[in-house]
């Protein structure tokens, strides 16, 4: 989209979890704020007694002697998850949310490093709290999700009784309180220190950039911070009602079901989408009427009528009937996908962010946007190029209120991390003409070829997936100074193409600049291994 005047949306401030929690509760009252199900019934809590809860459990922990200290949590997504986050950081400890995913062992480690002395989980990790009562000596209590009920009546019937202290507790803004460990593609984690301040800060900057109209279903994991920040925080702000899908195999189920009008996603679930309605159209022979139709509805939409969620009815039922935008991040996503889903009338954004940053940076707003970059800078930091090349791509560097405080126990990270007041991200990026930031790919990726030429793989990667239909997946990387493609193809639906990989490739060099071409390629058998939040891990020599 051209670049024009686009104002800022209107946005509350906040300067803490704890005024977001009180504003949202004075504003959105009885409205839901979260719909789930629990014991086979659907359950709504109201934006008012999401408050009353956080209070409630928030006492109940400070009466126990849980004050001042570190609050882990673990489980699936779920309403008491997110009430303990609230309670725990509310009250004056510090929560530390762990990923769900990783081992026992794993888990232990952060456990020790974090100096947690509070283990709150859900019932499906009960081996998981059993191995480290005997194994973190550190923790001093365990909460069972299922207790948290029972101690917000506690709670609630201490507060009647003339309990203040939760009441009374005035947030220290730029205290540390929340800590995060990265679950980053090379494999080693670290713990990054965010504050009230910075997490409320990033809420309503991306609210300042994205509208959020209607209910929607919470995807993302909670203790990644984009699912958190973005997927609880700034929808909250917008008084949305947030359905809560506890498992991935239930998300489309979930999507039929509470009939969203917007959804956080990572691209994959973009593309399995996409997919998914092509191969539906393509089993029922319609997909040359499809194809029709979408050329009518554009024709039409360049004259000023839309009629796309009339042509597609059928299309959009299986996502519920109301979708209307999709917000993704985490990744890189293909224009095919983002305008893909929008020629159904289903709104795509792409948005940048990085953990230390709370996470969110830069994302695409509802009607000033830009498929091929990540969208404007949010308000609430600033950006710049480091060391620029001759086409402006260099380092990625963020200041501002949504930086964190730094690595848990490691001053030297810290050190490294940062270039004054400005955060290194270790992501190279340019911005346009249009001022919108573009990512071209990670630092510690970067190939720089025996005649000086910079690669970035993720763009070689971009361009296979974009240009070769079959390939699914690609790894790019240099071998003895030529650049190697692992491949997983897409089979299912390509059975032969593993025999037309050669000449595809062939091809696709004929189309990409010299020093891009690549050289060697491998097939993979199965898909490459993948963080909690979707990304491919990679190895590094």
């Amino acid at each position: 989209m051209k670049n024009r005047s686009y104002p800022l949306y209107k946005v509350d401030e906040v300067n803490n979890l704890k005024e977001l929690a009180a504003l949202i509760a004075n504003k959105h009252g009885d409205n839901n704020a979260f719909t789930f199900e629990r014991y086979g019934e659907t359950v709504s809590v109201s934006y008012r007694q999401f408050q009353r809860d956080i209070d409630a459990f928030g006492t109940a922990l400070l009466n126990s002697g849980v004050e001042k200290t570190k609050v882990a949590v673990i489980g699936e997504n779920s309403y008491e998850w997110i009430v303990t986050y609230f309670a725990a950081v509310n009250s004056g400890n510090v929560i530390v949310p762990l990923d769900k995913e990783l081992p026992e062992a794993d888990i232990k480690h952060l456990i020790d490093d974090s100096e947690t002395e509070v283990f709150v989980y859900s019932d499906g990790y009960s081996e998981m709290a059993a191995y480290l009562k005997e194994n973190a000596a550190g923790i001093r209590r365990f909460i069972h999700m299922q207790e948290v009920a029972g101690l917000m009546e506690e709670g609630t019937k201490l507060i009647r009784g003339g309990d203040t202290r939760m009441a009374d507790y005035v947030p220290d803004n730029r205290a540390f309180a929340t800590l995060l460990y990265t679950s980053g593609t090379s494999g080693v984690s670290k713990g990054v220190m965010l504050t009230h301040y910075s997490l409320a800060k990033n809420a309503t900057g991306a609210c300042y950039n994205i509208e959020i109209l209607g209910s929607n279903v919470l995807v993302l994991p909670l203790h990644h911070s984009f699912g958190f920040t973005a997927g609880v925080c700034s929808k909250a702000l917008w008084g949305s009602e947030i359905c809560i899908n506890d498992n991935l195999k239930n998300v489309l189920s979930d999507i039929q079901k509470y009939k969203p009008a917007n959804i956080l996603l990572v691209p994959l679930f973009l593309e399995k989408f996409h997919q998914r309605i092509w191969s539906s159209a393509k089993k029922q022979g319609k997909d040359g009427l499809l194809r029709t139709l979408i050329k009518v509805s554009n024709g039409l939409l360049r004259v000023g009528i839309d009629l796309r969620r009339v042509l597609f009815k059928s299309v959009l039922s299986a996502f519920g009937g109301n979708l209307k935008l999709i917000i993704s991040g985490g990744a890189p996503i293909d224009t095919k996908y983002t305008q893909g889903l929008r020629d159904f009338g289903i709104q795509v954004l792409n948005g940048y962010g990085i953990t230390e940053c709370s996470p969110i940076v830069a994302v695409n707003r509802n009607g000033h946007f830009n498929d091929k970059s990540v969208g404007p800078v949010l308000p609430c930091c600033q950006v710049k190029i480091s060391k620029p090349d001759e086409n402006g791509h260099g380092e990625i560097l963020v200041k501002g209120d949504i930086v964190m405080l730094g690595y848990y126990n490691n001053e030297q990270a810290t050190k490294e991390a940062f270039d004054g007041e400005w955060f290194k991200t270790g992501d190279i990026g340019y911005f346009g003409p249009d001022g919108f930031l573009y990512i071209s790919g990670r630092l510690k990726n970067l190939i720089v070829l025996s005649n000086g030429k910079n690669v970035y793989p993720e763009e070689v990667e971009f361009e296979l997936i974009r240009q070769i239909p079959y390939i699914q997946e690609a790894v790019v990387s240099d071998e003895d100074g030529e650049i190697a493609a692992e491949v997983f193809l897409n089979t299912e639906d390509y059975p032969d193409c593993a025999s037309n990989l050669d000449k595809d490739i062939q091809e696709f060099n004929k189309n990409m600049p010299l020093f891009k071409n690549v050289g060697r390629t491998k097939i993979r058998d199965v898909e490459f291994p993948k963080t909690t939040t979707k990304k491919i891990k990679r190895t590094y020599k």
